[in-house]
């Protein structure tokens, strides 16, 4: 943990040298750009700020005289020309005596203390900035003025010595305490970051602590504690997913049993040659070996089903036909086992035709789950209403005023691995009736929802986009 923490502080400080170093190129960027003049391209002195005040001062060495007078050479001129320079020389009286490409409003005299202002401030006269030197001749002092085509600013900063040197240590001390409020920062950072680190791992061992909401990182922290409740439900899901399986394949194993146990038996009689079987005996014995398989053969072929379904690899063939009549046969089909033959099922429908487009055989395997549900689990005097209507949407609705299914009952009725308990008959099958209806239904759009209260009844909502 902490040689996490130290490479944690060491790239953290990394990023601020990194980010130092960005702005001090920026800075020296700025400063090169504030410093360039390019008053020629073609020599490298002449590209910098302070190449005036240089030139200016060494300008003295290409002044001759001759007779006491003072004169510009040709290769001077032409160097005075290829910058765009003008040129000034003024006596000791400060009378102009020689000049070359002046400006219009420079004067042809110069007083003390003109020559003062113009060498202190270097003082703008229209687009040219004036720098000012000296040259000595036989004793006689001559100043000249040079005009430079750019604007340049010439700072003077004035400073009291001794306050110099006392502030000093106040500069000193607001470094050092720069530096401590960056290790500050650096160690709180380094702290806030190992918990987020610890609490990661945290939400991998399982014990994670949930973390206050607030500071630099509260939105990670946010994150992971909506992360750890999404985990948390996700292990309380996949253990009642657990139970459920296990009891589903405890259900499931019985059921098996139950069918193989008199096919077994019966088939040990048939086969066993102590036993003398008439012809009739071995009919009874086949009819009830057959059932028994065909009960077996629909529990194996309901688990592939729901696992096609699940898994998208049943193929839907959808066609455009009528839901009504549809409906009308799945309850004639239910009241026509004798079994079922005095059951009080009711059917509603304003209008004859209602098309939609499905598959028919999903369809009626799925509504006959669903009316077959109300049939088993309710009393014979139970009255179950199937209606249908066409408005938005169309709207299927199956009813009863039968039991009723407590809130928990209800939360299960269409999982996978759930089957009810609470009838008082005996229910064979493999507890997939009720979850195979719903995969249907969504596989087509539809939508699923069920109301039931104890002892009032139950009310199955189905709904289609038209």
């Amino acid at each position: 943990m902490k040689k996490s923490g130290y490479k944690v502080i060491f790239n953290l400080y990394f990023k601020f040298f990194i980010a130092f170093l960005i702005l001090i190129s920026i800075f020296l960027g700025i400063g090169l750009y504030l410093l360039n003049v390019n008053i020629s391209s073609e020599n490298s002195y002449a590209n910098w700020s302070s190449w005036p005040a240089y030139f200016t001062s060494n300008f003295y060495k290409k002044i001759s005289f001759d007779k006491g007078k003072p004169k510009l050479t040709d290769s001077v001129v032409g160097e005075l020309k290829k910058y765009k320079l003008s040129f000034q020389i003024a006596d000791k009286n400060g009378d102009v005596t020689l000049e070359y490409n002046e400006p219009k409003s420079a004067p042809k005299h110069y007083s003390p203390i003109d020559i003062v202002q113009l060498y202190k401030n270097g003082d703008s006269a229209g687009k040219h900035t004036i720098f000012v030197g000296s040259v000595n001749n036989c004793g006689q002092k001559w100043t000249y003025i040079m005009g430079f085509p750019v604007k340049i600013s010439k700072i003077t900063l004035y400073m009291n010595y001794n306050k110099v040197l006392k502030i000093k240590f106040v500069i000193l001390a607001l470094f050092i305490l720069l530096i401590l409020i960056a290790a500050v920062y650096g160690i709180w950072m380094n702290r806030t970051l190992l918990n987020i680190t610890s609490g990661i791992r945290r939400l991998a061992s399982n014990d994670y602590i949930p973390m206050k909401e607030k500071g630099t990182y509260k939105d990670i922290k946010c994150s992971l504690n909506i992360l750890d409740s999404k985990l948390k439900a996700s292990e309380d899901e996949r253990k009642k997913n657990q139970t459920l399986r296990e009891e589903w394949i405890a259900n499931i194993s019985h059921d098996l049993k139950t069918p193989l146990s008199p096919i077994k038996g019966y088939a040990e009689i048939l086969s066993d040659p102590k036993y003398d079987v008439t012809s009739q005996d071995a009919k009874k014995y086949g009819k009830t070996i057959l059932r028994n398989a065909e009960n077996l053969e629909s529990i194996v072929e309901n688990l592939n089903f729901t696992y096609q379904l699940k898994n998208g690899m049943l193929p839907i063939n959808r066609e455009n036909e009528n839901l009504v009549r549809l409906l009308k046969e799945v309850i004639i089909s239910i009241l026509n086992n004798p079994k079922y033959e005095k059951r009080n099922i009711i059917f509603n429908c304003v209008k004859d035709i209602i098309d939609f487009n499905f598959d028919n055989i999903l369809f009626k395997r799925a509504f006959t789950n669903l009316i077959y549900n109300s049939v088993i689990h309710n009393s014979p005097d139970t009255e179950i209403r199937v209606s249908i209507k066409k408005e938005d949407k169309i709207y299927i609705n199956i009813e009863d005023n039968g039991k009723g299914m407590s809130e928990e009952e209800v939360k299960k009725l269409f999982e996978r691995y759930y089957r009810g308990t609470s009838s008082s008959v005996s229910v064979k099958g493999s507890g997939l009736g009720m979850a195979i209806a719903k995969q249907i239904i969504e596989a087509h759009g539809g939508k699923i929802n069920v109301k039931s209260k104890l002892n009032v009844g139950t009310s199955i909502e189905i709904e289609f986009e038209i």
